[in-house]
């Protein structure tokens, strides 16, 4: 249903008038809109607090609203339906939920993106393990960024039980089918992941290890150009690669680059750890690396000698343009940063086949 707003008998936008937040406003509505449909996606804002957070996510939210049919699409302003949000168990902002007409709850953590919110409310409506068969396989392999599909030998009753609660607690974020063809036939399990946006298949058949399973879903998820964090960073820094770093200052800047840059990083996936990183959030770590911070842009570091590299160029970063860089940082041809301001690598000297 997707005009909830009319089925309640509430004004609908007048056509023409700039999207915003559509909020319930009707004492007992938002009840009733979960009532009203088997699932119900709802966003809990509070006007006036964490303002920015607020408008970044109004813009996705009208559009997830415009593009979704199946399900049920609402939002509300707690600082106006307090007792509403209460009742709800809501208690920081803005928060999305999907709430089960059986009562069930399901809270979104992931990015406030349309993508990334609506490819979240596909997961969550379809089964925790899929039932995947030859008909249905190409198409369920294509159903999300990362998918797994599982290939068990009808003895391993307990592998199936371990795939099912690691399928659980990942759910939200990945999907997740279990092959019934040859069931009973087939000698020896394999577990396969598919990461589509980075076009990658991976397969793993020893499987006996209790960390097996999880481990395996975090290598397959991992982007091949991931964004760089507080978080993540020592996972990385740890790896003994170099880093080819990215700074960037907004979404479409992140997405062009990764476009670009993905072929390079899965020639050099065995050597060099791509990222990108916000350089309004970070900006010492910018400075760090030999650029400047409103400038931002691409440095090459070397965590085992801490050498740094900062790219001197100002042409558009094409995967050709930074396979020249990384050449010429191994030929010798590019000097490390000494930590002088303005003195963005220099030229000459011995090589760095190291990196």
């Amino acid at each position: 249903m997707k005009n909830w707003r009319a089925f309640f008998g509430l004004p609908v936008l007048l056509a023409g008038q700039a999207l915003a937040w559509d909020h319930i406003t009707e004492p007992g509505s938002l009840k009733a809109a979960i009532q009203a449909n088997e699932h119900t996606l709802v966003a809990c804002e509070l006007s006036g607090t964490s303002h920015e957070k607020n408008q970044a996510l109004e813009t996705e939210w009208t559009k997830i609203q415009e593009n979704e049919e199946g399900s049920q699409v609402v939002s509300v302003d707690c600082s106006q339906t307090p007792k509403a949000c209460e009742e709800l168990g809501v208690s920081s902002f803005p928060a999305i939920r999907l709430y089960h007409r059986d009562g069930r709850l399901d809270r979104y953590r992931g990015p406030r993106k349309t993508a990334a919110i609506q490819g979240y409310l596909r997961r969550a409506l379809r089964p925790t393990v899929s039932h995947v068969t030859k008909k249905n396989e190409t198409s369920f392999l294509l159903a999300d960024d990362v998918v797994f599909v599982a290939y068990f030998a009808h003895s391993d009753s307990n592998l199936r039980e371990r795939f099912a609660a690691v399928a659980n607690k990942y759910r939200d974020r990945f999907s997740f089918g279990l092959s019934s063809d040859n069931d009973g036939k087939r000698q020896e399990s394999i577990l396969t992941c598919h990461n589509n946006p980075d076009q990658l298949q991976r397969s793993i058949a020893e499987l006996s290890t209790a960390d097996s399973l999880e481990g395996f879903v975090k290598l397959c998820a991992t982007p091949l150009i991931p964004e760089l964090t507080r978080r993540n960073e020592v996972s990385f820094y740890q790896s003994g690669k170099s880093l080819v770093h990215y700074f960037v200052h907004n979404d479409k800047q992140r997405d062009e680059y990764v476009t670009e840059i993905r072929p390079l990083a899965k020639k050099y996936e065995e050597y060099l750890h791509f990222t990108t990183t916000d350089a309004d959030e970070y900006a010492d770590a910018v400075a760090m690396m030999g650029l400047e911070p409103s400038v931002g842009g691409l440095s090459v570091q070397n965590p085992r000698n801490g050498d740094v590299f900062p790219y001197p160029g100002r042409q558009r970063l094409t995967a050709a343009v930074v396979e020249a860089f990384l050449v010429d940082i191994i030929q010798g041809r590019v000097q490390p940063w000494t930590g002088e301001h303005g003195q963005r690598g220099g030229q000459g000297g011995g090589g760095h086949d190291e990196l």
